[in-house]
């Protein structure tokens, strides 16, 4: 995924220089920052709550993946509060609780 500030010149280098098997998208959001916004694994997406549902359906589709809302420890920034991997994740210290049970899913 690519935020709206990607030029066309950007995209087209970019298309060009990955196999046809990777897929790229560019999001029209206003949240611009999408590693601070968006934390994915392969199957799962935790996104900021004011995230345009737009983006978010083009994260599903684009990368495959089931989408969540969710907050961390109080923190809409997701993608800066945890890491996800295959067999889970890796939050801040503060992540405890109820958060935690809800994301620990997949």
């Amino acid at each position: 995924l690519l935020p709206n500030s990607t030029t066309d010149k950007e995209l087209q280098h970019l298309r060009n220089s990955l196999p046809d098997s990777v897929k790229i998208a560019r999001v029209e959001e206003r949240l611009s920052a999408l590693g601070n916004v968006i934390a994915c694994n392969d199957y799962v997406a935790l996104v900021h709550p004011d995230l345009d549902r737009e983006t978010e359906e083009v994260l599903a589709d684009t990368l495959g993946v089931e989408v969540f809302r969710q907050t961390l420890a109080g923190q809409v920034l997701v993608g800066t509060y945890c890491a996800l991997t295959k067999p889970g994740r890796n939050s801040a210290p503060q992540n405890t609780g109820g958060s935690t049970r809800r994301v620990v899913f997949f």
